[in-house]
């Protein structure tokens, strides 16, 4: 029983895997595309043969009417003959009966009983004939009327083919806005940024690396000194520039001097003697 359970679950994991997989694949629009057209193939194909039995039926209800119509027109020959097998009966016995003979010596007389007997040949094959009709007739009428179910059912499927025709479009259409909506929002909220990030941070990482080592290198190499003295010595030429501007514009007087006072040194204090 354990190792029932343990197949049916492996069986089951691999089973929705594989249909996991199978969705995957079938999210692609080409794949979609693809199944479509295989479907409406199909489709296409059951159509024909559906029109073809259609077809068949419509067929076999024409060779009815056709004998429907050759039965007719054998029955109204086969009337017109029993008309005339009656006729010459009566005629036959007429002469006879001016001949004297009487009913009986009639009805036994070889060209009466001729016509009798054509007569009832031609009533009973009229009546097969008419029942034959009959029964065709109601063939053609069953068979019309399955037809026409048929051609209402082959209308349906062509409007159903139409409409998976339509889906299909629609569906690929969906399925490549869908991808590219997913793309676009992934891009915007990042998700799809992962590897541009990781290469401008890297880029960024190696800008910091090569600015360290070049003020490192400065050092070393006393430029950081060399360019300290620089400014100084700038700035003092620009500060006796300065005085000498304004000696020139405001006068001697103006100009700021830093009096130094010279300590006066005090005398040994006499002390007395």
């Amino acid at each position: 029983m354990a190792i029932g359970r343990l197949f049916k679950s492996i069986w089951y994991a691999l089973t929705g895997r594989a249909h996991e997989m199978s969705d995957k694949i079938m999210e692609n629009p080409e794949a979609v595309r693809g199944a479509y057209e295989d479907i409406i193939k199909d489709k296409k194909a059951n159509l024909q043969r559906y029109k073809g039995a259609i077809a068949q039926l419509m067929a076999l209800m024409k060779q009815k009417q056709n004998s429907v119509a050759e039965l007719t027109k054998e029955v109204t020959r086969l009337e017109d003959l029993k008309t005339g097998a009656l006729a010459k009966a009566k005629q036959v016995a007429s002469e006879l009966q001016q001949q004297g003979q009487d009913p009986e010596a009639i009805k036994i007389d070889v060209d009466y009983t001729k016509c009798v007997a054509a007569y009832n040949d031609f009533s009973s094959t009229l009546t097969e004939k008419e029942a034959r009709i009959n029964e065709l007739e109601t063939d053609i009428q069953r068979a019309q009327n399955d037809i026409d179910g048929h051609k209402v059912q082959l209308e349906a499927l062509t409007r159903d083919l139409k409409t998976i025709q339509e889906e299909q479009s629609e569906a690929v259409a969906d399925l490549i806005s869908a991808r590219e909506t997913e793309e676009i929002a992934d891009m915007l909220s990042g998700i799809s940024m992962d590897g541009p990030n990781a290469e401008l941070g890297r880029m960024r990482e190696i800008r910091e690396k090569a600015k360290s080592r070049a003020e490192i290198s400065q050092e070393l190499a006393g430029t950081n000194a060399t360019v300290q003295e620089d400014e100084f010595l700038a700035a003092a030429r620009s500060s006796s520039s300065s005085d000498e501007f304004d000696a020139l514009i405001f006068g001697a007087g103006q100009t700021d001097k830093v009096e130094t006072s010279t300590p006066t040194p005090e005398k040994d204090s006499e002390l007395p003697v």
